[in-house]
């Protein structure tokens, strides 16, 4: 039965990372695990998308793996800081359980603030070296806002000093048959 002994040998090693990682748990592993997950699958998602423009799928999922390249050591940093000046300021009996409350708050001044404002920093120049597109440039064409605005009639005044008004009629009204998400916000 070395078949038998094996198996428990395998259940018992799986049991015991699962005890440790139980134990050990920080709220940073847990945003860097998805970060990480999110980083591939995302970008794998995208370049799978068979209706998407290839330049628009290759633009998207370079960006999309680059936030989370950047989310993940922010996400780390943050979190172990935090935890760092929480076990600090605290008294003994309380840093262990404030050290992980500190985390988390870390882990989510990461995700609202910093990684959103590196991201808006980073990326852009980046993809700059990639793809040299004209976005950054002035135009110096005008937009003509009055071609197709809807036009409102103002009828003649009637007694008692009423003023009808006509509403502006809808000309055209298209609808999308291919709902659905859009790679590169289009």
């Amino acid at each position: 039965m070395p078949n038998e002994t094996m198996k428990t040998a395998i259940l018992e090693k799986v049991r015991n990372a699962a005890h440790a990682l139980g134990i050990n748990n920080k709220p940073t592993y847990v945003v860097m695990a998805i970060a990480a997950v999110k980083g591939i699958c995302r970008p794998a998602f995208t370049m799978m998308d068979k209706k998407e423009d290839p330049k628009t799928k290759k633009y998207t999922a370079i960006r999309e793996g680059l936030t989370e390249i950047i989310a993940i050591p922010v996400y780390w940093a943050l979190g172990e800081l935090s935890a760092k000046v929480a076990t600090k300021a605290l008294p003994k009996e309380l840093q262990k359980k404030g050290a992980k409350n500190a985390m988390f708050l870390g882990v989510c001044t990461a995700a609202l603030l910093v990684i959103p404002g590196l991201c808006s920093a980073v990326i852009k120049p980046i993809m700059g070296l990639f793809y040299h597109d004209n976005s950054n440039k002035k135009s110096e064409n005008k937009l003509d806002i009055t071609s197709n605005s809807p036009k409102v009639q103002i009828s003649n005044s009637l007694s008692d000093n009423l003023t009808l008004i006509k509403r502006p009629s809808i000309q055209t009204f298209t609808t999308r048959s291919d709902y659905g998400m859009k790679v590169g916000g289009v």
